[in-house]
């Protein structure tokens, strides 16, 4: 059989087909995989973005509203309840109002005119997010077309991701879209008008009424209503108060022109959608809208002033200050940032700042700082200099602050200068400026460690000398009026140091226990806000500081003393919630242990003792017991005390802004009588309903102090002042000391012996002689008389070493007396000159002063 001969033309197209559809099918397939990839892998990118979007919340949009800051008052049943004390305007200012408050016409002008499909899209308008994206091309419009819906304005507002790409576009439709699922459309449309700006600082639909119109929105016309829904699209073009001129004077760009055309488009939209008649469309047009800022709107409302109407500032008073002060302290720690830009945060609004002032107190406080003569007669401190070197005097009066603070740490009450108060933010002596505070660092730096660490005790004994020469001369030395060297090399104790204010042992102690212990004490311990420089003797024993503390860190100190050694943090906001409500700062004093209790208790007591026997004692209660530290440069520029009863602890400083010669207070003046002016009277009579003193620590022995050892009395031994001693160091005498002087290895250059002149129950029959007897003995046998020997039994005679040939016959009472009887007859009067013709230690009551080694003041008192 004959084969078939094959066509190899059908052949080749054959094959070719076949390779032709093979190509084809593999090209499908390999569409398919990379079609099912790209769908995979955008399917992920989908979910991603629809992951956040869950995250969206209408609670993240930052309110814009005004910072408050919250104080307390009294009701008419003396309870207290929430104040507000000052309202911030932020600088991106708004009045939030509910959508129920906002007439339809206003809402529909602003739908039909930014998405006209909003009540029935799901976020996102397809057909116009399409439209636009063809114009970007194509060019259809005049002007860019926004695809953006009301929703997703909001959306670009909540993130603040204005970013141009499609992958924040992408993300914004996922949000929309999961927005609108969350909320509803009055509750998107109240927060969409709430937020938008409408030019410059005016921020939400409510401000805008007023700042444009003088009136609130829901007394807004069509016509109106239309100019306000036009702005939002460019505010600095269609913003009705926009005027730009260029160099020539001429106008090149008006907006209440510009806002008239795009008001028309708004009013067609209106109209368009049904919200108005043609007939209404047609007289809106033709409207005459009058604004705010025209000379015939002021004519017609002239009794309407704009600024009262929205709350202009008013200035701070001195608590908001404060306040302010401290929040943007927290705010500088939290992010980074420098003062001024955390008040620039604070100024953006929303935040809500509570107070923790007494305003009974500060109400109290200000109205006795209205003027200075409440406090000090201005005539004793006026000076009159020529600091500019002009020729010409000025007068010139010392400032004075006050700061209380509660033993949590919250301040109760605080003044910063005296006087009407006359601007914001203004220098605050007492929380803000560092002043130098004398003597009141003793108790808080050296005494305060040599007695936490057992160093000393209240009967501990040291010799009053200088423990270096500076330029030749001994260092430090005690305070004298006539600027002589005032050191009596005589031994005496502990609590006898500190209530006449020596410099010469708190200097002792500084270089017993190193200045870094000191330093590391008082920083760390005591909360005092030091400068590396300040670790030195002079700054660490006598006070004499690099640039000196603040008022209320230097009151802060001393508050262990008052509260069982526990420190707690001076603040006064209790706490700070955002715009949301949010509480992001609170402060309860971070409570920690500065000191033990036992030494608080025994400082408080050595305090006390300073107030009713030493330097202190024109702070004085009248029922209330008052434990205190007054503090003076030698120079007299800044005086302080520290004073605290069982209800707060409080300060003073009272001195001049310049350091001059020209500028020095009166040697006389008493820092604790300025204290007793301001705050003396209230905490006597306020607080009747607490005890009259504070709290004894039970573990701590109360006990005479023996007068020849300085230890707890024996039953054998002469009995002195009522002292306190730590159970961890409370030596007892054995009565071994023969009637002398026990001065722990310390000799006097006199080797004479002698006691405590605060004594309380002398046994009586002893002989006394001064330690700083040079050669004479008065031949009158001049008799003093112990009034603190309570019922001693006999006449106990002392022999005065600074009789030059006295006549006889004279009697002397120690001004320390409490109530005890002299046999000369005088009582708790008169003043005994420990120095030989130096300074009088117990008449006046003043600090005794040093010449500074290392810190920033030359001498302290």
């Amino acid at each position: 059989m004959k084969k078939k001969k094959r066509n190899p033309v059908a052949t080749f197209f054959k094959k070719f087909f076949m390779v032709i559809a093979t190509t084809l099918l593999s090209l499908f397939l390999v569409m398919i995989i990379t079609g099912t990839i790209v769908a995979t892998a955008l399917t992920v990118y989908v979910l991603d973005f629809m992951e956040e979007a869950t995250s969206i919340s209408l609670s993240e949009l930052e309110s814009g509203s005004d910072t408050y800051f919250y104080g307390t008052e009294l009701d008419e049943n003396g309870e207290p309840q929430l104040k507000v004390l000052q309202s911030i305007k932020t600088d991106v200012q708004r009045i939030p109002v509910s959508i129920d408050k906002i007439p339809q016409h206003v809402r529909n002008a602003f739908v039909y005119t930014e998405d006209e499909r909003f009540y029935t899209h799901d976020g996102v308008d397809y057909k116009r997010t399409f439209s636009a994206f063809l114009n970007m091309f194509l060019h259809f419009y005049n002007t860019d077309q926004g695809g953006s819906t009301i929703t997703q304005q909001l959306i670009k507002n909540l993130t603040g991701d204005d970013e141009r790409s499609p992958q924040r576009k992408i993300r914004e439709i996922f949000s929309a879209m999961q927005l609108e699922k969350t909320y509803s459309k009055d509750e998107i449309l109240e927060e969409y008008l709430n937020y938008i700006g409408f030019g410059g600082p005016i921020n939400g639909i409510q401000l805008a009424a007023t700042r444009y119109f003088g009136k609130s929105v829901e007394e807004l016309t069509v016509p109106e209503a239309a100019v306000l829904a036009a702005i939002p699209q460019s505010p600095e073009w269609y913003g009705p108060f926009v005027e730009y001129y260029d160099d020539d004077g001429n106008l090149i760009r008006d907006g209440k022109a510009n806002n008239k055309e795009r008001q028309q488009y708004v009013l067609w939209q209106m109209y368009k959608n049904g919200a108005i008649t043609y007939d209404e469309y047609q007289e809106y047009l033709n409207t005459h809208i009058l604004y705010t800022d025209t000379e015939e709107y002021r004519k017609l409302h002239p009794e309407i002033d704009l600024e009262k109407m929205e709350s202009e500032q008013q200035i701070y008073t001195w608590e908001v200050d404060a306040m302010m002060y401290e929040a943007a302290g927290y705010l500088m720690e939290q992010y980074g940032i420098d003062k001024e830009e955390a008040i620039k945060r604070i100024n953006k609004g929303g935040y809500r700042i509570y107070s923790t002032i007494d305003p009974q107190m500060q109400a109290y406080v200000e109205e006795k700082f209205l003027d200075i003569n409440n406090m000090v007669s201005a005539d004793y401190v006026r000076r009159w200099a020529d600091l500019d070197n002009d020729g010409k005097a000025e007068e010139y009066l010392p400032h004075i602050a006050f700061v209380a603070l509660r033993y949590d740490g919250s301040v109760m009450a605080q003044v910063g200068n005296w006087g009407p108060k006359e601007s914001s933010l203004s220098t605050s002596y007492a929380v803000t400026e560092p002043r130098q505070i004398g003597s009141t660092m003793k108790p808080i730096s050296t005494y305060g460690l040599a007695l936490e660490t057992d160093y000393i005790h209240w009967g501990s004994t040291f010799k009053d000398e200088a423990i270096m020469e500076v330029n030749g001369k001994p260092w430090p030395t005690n305070y004298s009026v006539d600027g002589n060297i005032s050191i009596s090399h005589a031994t005496n104790f502990i609590y006898y140091f500190l209530q006449k204010s020596f410099n010469t042992v708190p200097a002792q102690l500084c270089q017993a226990l190193t200045p870094t212990e000191v330093f590391e004490f008082c920083k760390n311990k005591m909360g005092m806000q030091l400068d590396p420089d300040d670790e030195a003797y002079s700054p660490l024993s006598v006070g004499s500081l690099t640039y000196g503390i603040t008022l209320e860190n230097l009151v802060n100190a001393y508050l262990p003393y008052g509260n069982n050694g526990i420190y707690n943090d001076a603040h006064i906001v209790s706490r700070i919630e955002d715009s949301n409500r949010n509480v992001i700062y609170s402060n309860d004093g971070n409570p920690r242990e500065a000191v033990s209790d036992e030494t608080a208790w025994v400082m408080n007591r050595l305090l006390k003792n300073v107030v009713e026997n030493g330097t202190g004692t024109a702070a004085k209660g009248y029922y209330k017991t008052v434990c205190g530290k007054t503090g003076t440069t030698d120079n007299w520029y800044d005086l302080t005390f520290v004073g605290m009863t069982r209800d707060f602890v409080s300060g003073i400083t009272i001195g001049y802004k310049q350091y001059n010669e020209a500028l020095e207070l009166p040697t006389s003046l008493k820092s604790a009588q300025v204290w007793r002016n301001i705050i003396g009277e209230y905490a006597d009579t306020m607080f009747t309903d607490t005890p009259q003193d504070f709290e004894p620590v039970a573990s701590v022995i109360e006990a005479p102090m023996c007068t020849a050892t300085g230890m707890i009395a024996g039953p054998y031994c002469p009995k002195g002042i009522t002292g306190y001693w730590k159970s961890t160091n409370a030596p007892t005498c054995n009565g071994n000391h023969g009637g002398g002087y026990v001065d722990s290895g310390q000799t006097d250059n006199s080797g004479n012996t002698w006691t405590d002149p605060n004594a309380g129950a002398g046994t009586g029959g002893n002989t006394w002689t001064d330690p700083n007897a040079g050669a004479g003995a008065g031949t009158g046998g001049n008799t003093w008389t112990d009034p603190n020997a309570g019922a001693g039994t006999g006449g106990n005679t002392w022999v005065d070493p600074n009789a030059g040939a006295g006549t006889g016959g004279n009697t002397w009472v120690d001004p320390n007396a409490g109530a005890g009887a002299g046999t000369g007859g005088d009582v708790g009067g008169g003043a005994i000159d420990y120095t030989g013709g130096g300074a009088d230690y117990n008449g006046g009551g003043v600090d005794s002063g040093a010449a500074a080694v290392g810190g920033g003041e030359p001498a302290v008192q």
